[in-house]
């Protein structure tokens, strides 16, 4: 398991997070997906809930949304949420 993603989180107003991360986690309308880099191809439609990254190179990033789609195509991941907000980190 080699690599990374490159992971681009957007709403209606813009970018939210971007940056390359290793795993993430996010709330499909089926259940929680996981992606690692070199995953399959995948298109999801996203339900409310929070989405989890693993960045390279910082502590994990979270995300609270209120739905919308995810892809995954060759390590590039594109999440457009209905609406989207950083959930500041734990002290």
């Amino acid at each position: 398991m080699a690599g990374e993603l490159k992971v681009e989180i957007a709403d209606w107003e813009g970018s939210v997070w971007k940056g390359d991360a290793t795993f993430f986690t996010a709330p499909s309308v089926e259940g929680s997906i996981g992606v690692y880099p070199r995953h399959e191809p995948l298109l999801a439609i996203l339900g409310e809930g929070e989405i989890k990254v693993l960045p390279s190179d910082t502590p994990e990033v979270r995300v609270r949304i209120t739905g919308g789609f995810l892809s995954v195509d060759s390590d590039i991941v594109t999440i457009v949420a209905e609406d989207a907000e950083l959930v500041p980190a734990a002290k």
